[in-house]
């Protein structure tokens, strides 16, 4: 039997509970729904927040069925950011991670071009890697923006896949925005194997937002893969719930004690 890890919205249907959606390769998941400590992991390594100091927002608590419920929310700033290590080991060809896939669920809460991600090792070492622009597009320099755009002041889930040797893919909720080229083997979008960035720049250009998931794979997903995970579809209220099969959420029953997670949105 399938299990709800991650769910932010309520099950219409019984089948939805064993349609596994979340693909194979996930090597951490960050929910920020414990207050004491947010940013640690559900799985994989907590993250690492780098001049700032992050702001849960817990409750009110929405249960679904009794005792069932889940509402992590965390602010970041302007400047400051999230080290992410990811559980990665080099691959691609290269001696980087070249190979790989980030998801988030967020939402800007401040107007301005916003980093959302960074390979530096120090976050503030240069310019941001993936950003979305004032006009609603997102991309960065090397490969162009999309012509698709989107609100980014409401919540959205952004998932980029990345093969070095082919392409450097973004989608907003399911839909691929971007389809850019790759940079080559340990090239621009390559990662050091423990850790990236998340809303990082050189300077101030990573505005201030909401995160309620991040998700890492240690391969690039497909466009039928992403598609799947879906997100707050047509503008609602609520997005796709994300399931995994039950050998992935042993742990995750262990640490939260949860069979059926929702997050609202804040």
């Amino acid at each position: 039997m399938k299990r709800i890890v991650l769910g932010l919205a309520l099950l219409v249907a019984v089948g939805i509970a064993n349609a596994q959606n979340v693909p194979s390769g996930l090597t951490g998941l960050w929910r920020f729904e414990n207050s004491g400590n947010p940013l640690a992991a559900t799985i994989g390594n907590d993250i690492v927040a780098v001049d700032e100091t992050v702001t849960p927002f817990v409750g009110p608590w929405t249960v679904i069925n009794p005792g069932l419920s889940d509402n992590g929310v965390v602010q970041e700033q302007s400047w400051g950011y999230l080290q992410v290590n990811p559980n990665f080991t080099a691959n691609g060809g290269g001696d980087y991670v070249n190979q790989y896939t980030i998801a988030i669920d967020y939402v800007q809460t401040q107007a301005g071009w916003n980093s959302l991600f960074q390979t530096a090792y120090d976050g503030h070492s240069n310019d941001g890697d993936l950003w979305i622009a004032p006009d609603g597009t997102i991309g960065v320099g090397d490969v162009g923006y999309s012509t698709l755009t989107f609100d980014s002041s409401t919540w959205h889930r952004i998932v980029w896949s990345v093969d070095n040797s082919s392409f450097f893919r973004v989608y907003v909720d399911g839909t691929l925005f971007l389809d850019g080229a790759g940079q080559g083997v340990d090239g621009r979008f390559s990662l050091y194997p423990d850790r990236f960035n998340l809303f990082a720049d050189n300077d101030w250009e990573d505005m201030w937002g909401l995160v309620g998931t991040v998700a890492t794979w240690d391969r690039a997903l497909t466009t039928d893969e992403v598609a799947a995970m879906g997100g707050w579809i047509g503008g609602a209220a609520e997005p796709t719930p994300l399931t995994v099969p039950e050998p992935a959420t042993v742990s995750l029953v262990a640490l939260a004690g949860l069979v059926l997670l929702r997050k609202i949105r804040k």
